[in-house]
Order: structure tokens, then C-alpha cells, then sequence
């Protein structure tokens, strides 16, 4: 019998605000263009799809992702970062600093 994996959320907190009227003005992008928008490579990208941490629709066969969303998504997960540094004491700019190092 192969190893099954437990299947576990990938965020624990997936509350995003909700706004109709955005997707109205709402850019969409391709697997390309969020490569480019995010700085990844494709299987990074679909990765991040597969684990469902980024928001993405599928136009026929092909993704599309909004644009507003996942700024949003990435903005949320920075701020969590940030909050989690400070309960360990450690200013912000020695935590920058550490990844602007790498």
C-alpha cells in the first residue's frame, strides 16, 4: 500500500475580502505574465496552484489569475510574517535585512 499523505490546508486562515465591484475593473493574467509579476518559475507557479495558495480560474484549459487577488494573497502572507517576527522580539529591519542578505 503506497503512503498516503494527509491532505491539510495550506492556509490556515483563507478569509479574503470579497469585492464584487473589483472584479469588474479586474486584470487577468496568464501563467506567463504572473511568472513574470511574481518572479517565479512555471513549476513554482504550479506548485502554488496545486497546494491552492494562490487564487486561479480556469478560462476553458487555461489558468487565469487575478491580478488584485493575488497581490492581496501575497500581501496577507507578508503581514503575517511580519506579526510572527514581532512576537519573537526581533525588529523588522534585522528580519529585512536577513532576507535582503540571502
Amino acid at each position: 500500500m503506497k503512503n498516503e499523505k494527509k491532505n491539510q490546508p495550506a492556509l490556515q486562515n483563507t478569509h479574503l475580502d470579497f469585492d464584487a465591484q473589483l472584479l469588474k475593473k479586474e486584470e487577468w493574467l496568464t501563467t506567463e505574465e504572473v511568472m513574470k509579476h511574481l518572479n517565479v518559475s512555471r513549476s513554482t507557479l504550479y506548485r502554488l496552484r496545486k497546494k491552492h495558495n494562490i487564487p486561479n480560474f480556469k478560462l476553458g484549459r487555461i489558468p487565469i489569475y487575478p491580478r488584485h487577488l493575488l497581490n492581496k494573497v501575497f500581501m496577507h502572507k507578508a503581514l503575517s510574517n511580519i506579526s510572527k517576527s514581532e512576537s519573537n522580539n526581533l525588529p523588522f529591519t534585522v528580519i529585512f535585512n536577513k532576507h535582503r542578505d540571502k
